[in-house]
């Protein structure tokens, strides 16, 4: 028994100002959305509806495609860099955190930080008192 997750292949086109979805493989598995937003959790419904799965119990690998241009790699790029852009505010906004609490536990006053950390003074009374374990 393995425990690797199926994939599926999906082609994504943009037709008569709709975004259309083409499971590679797999009979009747097409769709179009209006709004790309629409478009994985409703390919995540065909697929698990035509091959009784969990819709989180499967992979899918994106395909972008306009005429004769792929595009795949460019977006997939952008998606990457995206991804790596959020992951480093999360840490800077950590980082920022952590060092606002540290200077006022420190007994710096909040206008004093405000002016190391590049902030007003009032955002910074409001992150120092911000309950981050929620």
């Amino acid at each position: 028994m393995t425990n690797e997750r199926p994939y599926y292949d999906v082609v994504v086109t943009r037709e008569d100002g709709l975004w259309v979805a083409v499971v590679d493989g797999l009979a009747g598995g097409a769709t179009d959305v209006d709004r790309m937003r629409d478009l994985e959790p409703d390919v995540r419904d065909l697929i698990a509806g035509l091959r009784d799965l969990d819709p989180e119990d499967f992979e899918i690998t994106w395909h972008y495609r306009h005429r004769e241009h792929d595009l795949t790699p460019a977006v997939t790029l952008l998606h990457e860099r995206e991804q790596s852009a959020d992951e480093a505010m999360r840490k800077r906004d950590e980082a920022r955190h952590s060092a606002i609490i540290e200077m006022h536990e420190a007994g710096l006053s909040y206008r004093t930080i405000a002016d190391l950390v590049g902030m007003s003074h009032q955002r910074v009374q409001q992150l120092a008192s911000a309950d981050t374990s929620v």
